[in-house]
């Protein structure tokens, strides 16, 4: 049997406090309980002051779950731990380098209101490890409400096919240009382009930013990534993209302190309670997600509570996952916002909205 000890990120620390030891238990212990072999119960352990992950395998890991590893969101450094008479001893042991792109193009943005990359890795990461069968291509994401794109560029760090839907044209420009510039300044090989697409009828219009990219010429010809941000409404989801398209969607709903949802039948409708955004989105975001993609939402549960979103999402056809950890990742942020996460896997069943097309101007 090998214990193996997981050196905690320290950027966790500087935002959820004392709960982010919690959660990254909780994220572990999805990620392992997708893990092909035998582990043991995830576990701190204070070994000088300084707080691990533990965990025992009957088996040392594979190269695969190294690198599966090496993207959840606590993992710093990793480490055997063995007892001697002496007392327990860490012997190092190498991740893997198979980051597609550097973390840095997630953090170096700020902007007010963004999600702490750490926690938009833990939600990937605990979406991904809760699909039944990733599949063995790049994953396509969606986040539904992307802001300036710090959930995009943690899927392009891990080689995914980012897309993302933001009602502000200006933050989605602004996610475009970072983007572009990263890329010139980073010398990715990478192709640009805008478009103006509009609904049947027109009615709806919004605005398509597109990159492909690639760290060589050979991979951008070959085996490039996608990058699109789509400056619109998030309820005409299903006709900006296929339908049966993303593996995972995954997004960080407003909270209702500095940001409001806009939901009403006018774009500019602007409420503070997530409820409304998730009821007139749903049947789109359950339309673009492929049969068992998951669906993966937080926000502020003291506006909306756990088992509320949960019976809106089952009601759109989704299966809410409620066995623990699952149940278990509330935590507080500040005094007015009390984050928890939700997720549920697409099912059989259709809304009743017809589904459009959007053409390009």
């Amino acid at each position: 049997m090998i214990t193996y000890a997981i050196l905690l990120h320290p950027g966790h620390n500087r935002v959820y406090f004392s709960a982010s030891k919690t959660l990254s238990v909780h994220e572990l212990t999805v990620a392992l309980k997708s893990f092909h072999g035998s582990f043991g119960p995830v576990q701190l352990l204070e070994l000088a002051g300084v707080a691990y992950l533990t965990f025992t395998a009957a088996q040392p890991l594979t190269p695969l779950q190294l690198i599966q590893l090496s993207y959840l969101s606590p993992v710093y450094a990793l480490f055997r731990l063995e007892k001697q008479p002496d007392g327990p001893v860490l012997y190092p042991l190498a991740l893997p380098e198979d980051r597609y792109m550097d973390p840095s193009v997630s953090s170096i943005l700020k902007y007010t209101g963004k999600t702490n990359e750490l926690f938009t890795r833990m939600m990937l990461g605990v979406a991904y490890h809760s699909l039944a069968n990733p599949p063995e291509e790049p994953l396509r994401v969606l986040d539904p409400i992307a802001g300036k794109g710090t959930t995009l560029a943690e899927c392009l760090i891990r080689g995914w096919d980012a897309y993302g839907v933001e009602i502000g044209e200006k933050a989605a420009a602004e996610a475009f240009a970072y983007l572009k510039k990263y890329l010139e300044t980073e010398k990715y090989k990478h192709e640009t382009d805008t478009q103006r697409i509009s609904g049947p009828n027109r009615s709806f219009t919004a605005r398509r930013y597109q990159i492909t990219l690639g760290r060589n010429k050979e991979e951008l010809k070959n085996h490039p990534r996608h990058w699109e941000l789509v400056a619109g409404d998030s309820r005409y989801c299903d006709q900006y993209f296929r339908r049966g398209f993303f593996h995972l969607a995954v997004g960080d709903l407003p909270y209702g302190v500095q940001h409001g949802n806009v939901t009403g039948p006018q774009q500019g409708s602007l409420t503070r309670n997530p409820s409304q955004l998730v009821e007139v989105c749903c049947p789109a975001w359950h339309k673009v997600l492929v049969k068992g993609g998951i669906l993966a939402l937080s926000w502020n549960s003291f506006l909306l509570s756990w088992e509320e979103l949960a019976a809106i999402l089952e009601r759109h056809h989704f299966q809410v996952l409620r066995e623990e950890p699952y149940r278990s990742f509330q935590h507080r942020v500040d005094q007015a916002i009390r984050r928890d996460l939700i997720l549920a896997r697409k099912v059989e069943g259709e809304s009743n909205r017809p589904s459009g097309e959007a053409q390009q101007d």
